[in-house]
């Protein structure tokens, strides 16, 4: 009886005492105490206080008020650098699929305009482009000038019969404002190049398109290794596995006298369908050249015409001046070549044809040549040139690749220098 007394008398202080430690339930009228056995403490000194984690001896205790800020930060990094990655790998993908469509859908469109075919007879569209040299300029302006011939060229295979008529009226006149100290438009070579007519300023080094007789400007080409302030001599063109390669003379660039300078002609500049230039060093590929006809430096050799033979796998050069002297500019009107050389890719093969032609003097050389299309490349139609005291003249001509003519040099209708030739 003293005992339940006393537990109703001191029931307020064991409430009191027993709160920290334990839990209060109640039976019936009684309070019973139950021991949790765990220390209830006050809940804001529970968040003024971090929790701590033991790990072998050391106690570790976490900040909570800073890990939802530092979560909060993660968060948006991670969530940045999956955008930023995203984007990129987007990007090169882009860039990759429209490389491979450039290169799938490349036009392979050659000649430009489809032949007509009449009772055995082919008859292809030609043009020729004109260098005109100082003669360019046009009177009190600043501007230049070119003119492009075009005419028709027809071929009976059974006959090997070729003939050539050109439009009449005067050539179509082609301008353009772009020039280097003074001198412009000086054109070289035609050549198509994926679907498109191109033309090139062997003064400026500027890659002209001609749509509807109009020229624009495509690309800038650089003497040398691409790293002078001089414009490429352009002096042929052609196109092997739809890339383009542009030439220059295939010379050592030397003095009026025959000295020396440097090697930048001997360069050639492979072009993608993309615009991109990549320098090429062929010296040894053009000295192997001269080579194979007995010419030695200072004796030299001078390109204006190469074409690279899809069917026969081998570039084609019609050299347009040769000699086994040292170079001298008044004696070089003389120099006309007469040879046909061949060489595989690598230039270890070069093979030789001496041409023949009759009544050619000395003083013309070939500027320009095509294969005649459908001729599995053994038939050329060549352009030549004869600049003789100050006065210019142009002749077209035929022959197979075994130097066998099929149509006797006949001269162009006009006193201007045409050095380009293209089937369009």
């Amino acid at each position: 009886m003293k005992n339940y007394k006393y537990s109703q008398l001191n029931q307020r202080d064991l409430i009191s005492k027993t709160s920290s430690t334990s839990q209060l339930a109640t039976n019936g009228n009684e309070p019973v105490v139950i021991d949790t056995g765990m220390y209830i403490r006050d809940w804001r000194q529970a968040l003024r206080t971090p929790p701590s984690y033991r790990l072998g001896n050391r106690t570790i205790r976490l900040q909570v008020h800073l890990i939802w800020p530092l979560a909060v930060i993660g968060a948006i990094l991670i969530l940045l650098i999956y955008i930023v990655s995203n984007s990129r790998f987007s990007s090169r993908s882009s860039i990759n699929n429209l490389d491979k469509t450039a290169m799938i859908f490349y036009n392979h469109t050659y000649p430009l305009s489809s032949p007509i075919i009449s009772n055995e007879m082919y008859t292809y569209r030609i043009g020729i482009i004109a260098d005109l040299d100082t003669n360019s300029r046009v009177n009190g302006k600043q501007a230049w000038r070119s003119y492009l011939m075009k005419g028709y060229l027809s071929y009976i295979p059974s006959k090997e019969s070729i003939t050539i008529s050109w439009d009449e009226g005067p050539p179509k006149e082609l301008k353009s404002s772009f020039a280097l100290k003074g001198r412009g438009m000086e054109l070289s070579e035609l050549v198509v190049f994926n679907g498109k007519l191109l033309t090139f300023d062997d003064r400026t080094g500027l890659v002209y398109v001609i749509e509807k007789d109009i020229p624009y400007p495509w690309l800038l080409l650089v003497d040398g290794d691409g790293k002078t302030s001089k414009g490429f001599k352009s002096e042929w063109a052609t196109v092997k596995d739809e890339v383009l390669y542009v030439g220059s003379m295939g010379k050592e660039w030397t003095t009026a006298g025959g000295d020396f300078e440097n090697n930048n002609p001997m360069f050639v500049k492979a072009i993608t369908v993309h615009g991109e230039v990549y320098h090429l060093n062929w010296e040894n590929n053009f000295k192997a050249l001269r080579s194979a006809i007995g010419i030695e430096w200072p004796g030299y050799m001078i390109h204006e015409s190469g074409v690279w033979s899809s069917e026969c796998r081998r570039w084609y050069f019609l050299p347009r001046r040769c000699s086994r002297e040292r170079y001298n500019e008044t004696r070089d009107e003389h120099m006309g070549c007469n040879y046909l050389i061949t060489a595989d890719e690598q230039f270890h093969s070069i093979k030789t044809v001496e041409l023949k032609p009759t009544n050619v003097p000395s003083t013309h050389g070939y500027s320009s040549f095509k294969f005649l299309p459908h001729s599995e490349d053994r038939i050329i139609i060549a352009l030549s040139t004869e600049e003789l005291n100050g006065k210019t003249s142009s002749f077209i001509s035929a022959f197979n690749t075994n130097g066998e003519m099929l149509m006797s040099e006949t001269k162009i209708p006009t006193s201007y220098k045409f050095e380009g030739l293209e089937f369009i």
